[in-house]
């Protein structure tokens, strides 16, 4: 009986042993490798903790399809050379747009990336790695939702392009002051500085996001005499003949003070200068995610992949579709002048 206690005593002073020296190892692996430390894990327990809705902003490039282990409720990432990168447990929890701000992007439907100028490319990827027998290719499947595919309108600056001169007119306004007090002191109140509201319309629509509304930035280049370079946030509904507004205004109240003499009247005088010039733009839309294709029979071992759009078309314009616009800019300019007393 001693003997037996002992044993058990020695083999779970061994094990508390062997805990502590695995717990101290990974403390000092974490502080000088957190990426190997993830694979530690990974090695350990065959499962990345994580889920892949939040690992898939970090995976590596070379990650180009995923398939999925219906047995296990689990994800299994590979490098573009076909080797297993990681297993990940499925999040159907996940938000699929959680990447970027939901006003920015939309779901990209299996139709809309049929159009992509690259889409051949992706056929093919399957193709190759998984065969071309009876398949249903999908986006955005209700079983994963943290592995969406989208459409985003990207951050870069839609920048205008003018083209020709602008035609520009001037006119000027007067106002009259009101008397302050009782020492024929006058305040007159006028608008002065710059502002901008121009109707656009889309001439091309992009054949992906067709019909959302998305945010867009678009910038205003400097042109003398007529406006400042700007920077302008507008929305945008990606349909052939849509019109958006791309407004900006800066006009203040400034009071101008005068005394006024006995019997006089006094005014301020403002000038406004409006100009018209021609304007058109592109906007790009880019595609990303994941394009799943669900096997009718099994191949390598499950019956579901999905090919990453970036990791697969790695030139942008292969996974993008632009939208064009144009308009007349309208700009006005209104300086005050310095009132005057008749």
């Amino acid at each position: 009986m001693y003997k037996s206690r002992s044993r058990r005593a020695i083999a779970d002073h061994s094990s508390f042993s062997l805990r502590s020296s695995l717990t101290s190892f990974v403390l000092q692996f974490t502080m000088f490798a957190p990426a190997a430390f993830i694979t530690l894990l990974t090695a350990l327990s065959g499962v990345a903790a994580v889920p892949f809705s939040q690992l898939v902003r970090t995976l590596p490039k070379d990650i180009s399809h995923v398939a999925v282990d219906e047995a296990h409720g689990h994800y299994l990432a590979f490098k573009r050379d076909g080797s297993l990168y990681g297993r990940y447990p499925v999040d159907a929890q996940s938000n699929g747009l959680e990447r970027r701000a939901a006003s920015q992007c939309a779901q990209l439907s299996v139709d809309e990336a049929k159009t992509l100028p690259g889409w051949d490319a992706i056929v093919q990827y399957a193709n190759n790695n998984w065969g071309d027998g009876s398949r249903t290719i999908v986006t955005n499947p209700s079983d994963y939702v943290d592995s969406p595919a989208q459409v985003c309108i990207t951050d870069d600056v839609v920048e205008l392009s003018f083209s020709g001169d602008p035609v520009c007119q001037t006119h000027t306004t007067s106002s009259e002051g009101s008397l302050v007090g009782t020492s024929g002191e006058v305040d007159i109140e006028v608008d002065q500085g710059f502002n901008t509201d121009t109707s656009y319309t889309l001439t091309t629509a992009s054949t992906i996001g067709v019909s959302d509304t998305l945010t867009v930035k678009v910038g205003v280049p400097e042109v003398a005499e007529v406006t400042d370079a700007l920077t302008i946030s507008t929305e945008v509904t990606d349909t052939t003949s849509s019109t958006f507004d791309v407004s900006y205004n800066d006009v203040s109240k400034v009071t101008i003070k005068m005394t006024a003499p006995e019997g006089k009247t006094c005014t301020a005088t403002t000038s406004t200068k409006t100009c018209n010039i021609q304007a058109t733009g592109n906007i790009r839309y880019l595609a990303s995610g994941w394009v799943w294709f669900n096997y009718d029979d099994e191949t390598d071992g499950h019956y579901k992949w999905a090919a990453s759009i970036e990791a697969v078309l790695t030139n942008q314009d292969d996974r993008s579709s632009f939208a064009e616009f144009k308009g007349s800019m309208v700009a006005n300019t209104q300086t005050s002048y310095a009132g005057t007393c008749t």
